[in-house]
């Protein structure tokens, strides 16, 4: 085995595209794209490739992220899927060859932290005491081609035709203006959860437009009342899967169900598209109403792996930044 790590200009698309098809959307040269452009300056892709006679049989994508001092190694960013993806024919023994040469290439790389996400837990058999593991969830719904998908909770039901009798519109979001309208959404929801600091950038959800926009990989929609967005939902589609990505709405058009409406809009459009599964993303454990609300949509939780070592450095700095 041959192991490579190639940056962007020099990877071989279609040959990652081949060895991607059946991981997830997290995984394709699209999402790293969307991540360095919206984490920018100061990141850039790195693509960790195993060859066998000249043949990509083994792949982890990666951002790697430089602020100050400080050198970041994120498979991928803000938790999004990342683990090693195996070509069609390769066994165990190609995965254990692989890691031997990720945890050679994580100890030399001087990075500050490192983050891995492993929805299919490949990594758990790897025990590393740099690595600190955690187990992560969300939940997924499983869609009927046939006959499409009723939320088993009577109750959602009720807020998905009460939501449908208000005169409201959904259209897709597509320009600068909606994304202004949106990230005043986003930066409400933040504020409602409690947060001090938006994990995300306006730069950030640019990006997802810019480079994902016009692709039939996002559907990215928006719930408008009287010409004003009152809630929007970002989702991805790759491998016959959906994941709900972002949710954001105004708390004081509630009684307009925009949440229900657009997540009714979502599941209907993958049906029609004989999507399989629906992926709600992931809860604080905490988060009981969230993880209620999920599971009355006949969500199922799934659990799967988080990956995270941060220098003794950065961990001094943290505690001195409060």
């Amino acid at each position: 085995m041959e192991f490579r790590v190639i940056d962007r200009k020099s990877l071989d698309v279609p040959a990652w595209e081949a060895l991607t098809r059946i991981a997830s959307f997290f995984h394709t040269h699209q999402w790293v794209d969307t991540c360095v452009d919206g984490l920018s300056p100061g990141s850039h892709a790195e693509f960790l490739c195993s060859f066998e006679d000249g043949k990509l049989i083994a792949g982890m994508p990666a951002v790697i992220t430089k602020q100050l001092f400080f050198k970041s190694f994120y498979s991928m960013p803000y938790g999004t899927y990342g683990e090693v993806v195996l070509a069609d024919g390769a066994n165990g023994n190609t995965r254990d060859e692989f890691y031997v040469h990720l945890v050679r290439y994580l100890k030399n790389g001087k990075f500050s932290r490192i983050s891995i996400t492993d929805y299919d837990r490949n990594l758990s058999e790897l025990v590393e005491p740099f690595l600190r593991h955690k187990d992560v969830f969300t939940h997924i719904i499983h869609l009927d081609s046939e006959n499409g998908h009723s939320p088993p909770d009577k109750k959602i039901n009720g807020h998905i035709r009460s939501g449908r009798r208000a005169d409201t519109e959904i259209c897709r979001v597509r320009n600068r203006d909606q994304l202004n309208e949106f990230y005043k959404l986003y930066e409400m929801t933040e504020k409602r959860h409690g947060m001090i600091r938006n994990l995300y950038t306006k730069h950030f959800f640019a990006s997802v437009l810019k480079h994902l926009g016009d692709s039939e990989m996002m559907n990215w929609t928006c719930l408008n009342s009287d010409g004003q967005m009152i809630g929007s939902r970002i989702n991805f589609i790759y491998n016959n899967s959906m994941f709900n990505w972002q949710t954001v709405w105004n708390y004081e058009y509630r009684h307009l169900k925009p949440n229900h409406v657009l997540l009714s809009d979502s599941i209907r459009m993958a049906v029609e598209k004989g999507i399989r599964t629906i992926n709600l993303g992931s809860s604080p454990p905490d988060a009981h109403s969230l993880i209620d609300y999920k599971e009355r949509w006949g969500g199922v939780k799934i659990e799967y792996d988080s990956y995270l070592s941060d220098s003794w450095f950065r961990k001094l700095f943290g505690r001195l930044s409060g």
